[in-house]
């Protein structure tokens, strides 16, 4: 049976009602998806060759700032299905700590790629069958996960030089956490 999209907002309303606090949550990670996905993009203009420095730490500020947001997603995802919520978690965590190593580790990139492509799956995929985020950004977020995997099953076995992707791959990034706050601000007045 197919629903359209008032039905599918006002069920999702339904099953996953927040409280107070949880709408304030939600609405503060809507800012940290923005500031993070903002701050993405502009290491990624910086680059980590014309301010070492700065690159460093704003490497740091964006992915730190990602750890709220997941935080937040935990709870929409726990709603649902415990082990998409688990699993989204873990693997969200370990794309903040290796994309923070990354930045001193460039022959981490492979792994970095590996992971956010599985964190992406995971979160495309629980999105895309439960609409708990947004089913739009479901889809998108698994073409990514594909996009990332097949760079690594291209890529890694010949040891390629992953740096040479890491441009574009900040900018999706970058693009994504700001398309991430903008669902998570809409969601907040609707849930």
């Amino acid at each position: 049976m197919s629903t359209t999209r008032a039905e599918s907002a006002s069920l999702a309303a339904e099953v996953f009602p927040l409280d107070a606090h949880e709408r304030e949550a939600l609405s503060k990670a809507a800012g940290w998806a923005a500031l993070a996905g903002i701050t993405h993009l502009l290491r990624t203009a910086i680059g980590p060759g014309l301010y070492p420095d700065w690159y460093v730490f704003l490497t740091a500020l964006a992915y730190g700032l990602m750890l709220p947001v997941i935080a937040v997603l935990h709870v929409r995802h726990a709603r649902v299905r415990d082990s998409g919520a688990v699993l989204g978690t873990i693997i969200g965590t370990v794309v903040v700590a290796i994309g923070m190593g990354t930045s001193a580790a460039p022959e981490l990139a492979l792994a970095a790629l590996f992971v956010r492509a599985m964190w992406w799956w995971t979160l495309g995929k629980l999105w895309w069958e439960t609409d708990v985020v947004s089913r739009w950004l479901g889809a998108v977020t698994l073409g990514l996960a594909v996009g990332q995997f097949a760079l690594v099953i291209i890529f890694g076995p010949v040891g390629a030089d992953m740096t040479i992707l890491a441009l574009p791959l900040r900018i999706a990034l970058g693009l994504w956490m700001l398309a991430l706050a903008a669902v998570l601000w809409r969601s907040r007045l609707t849930a």
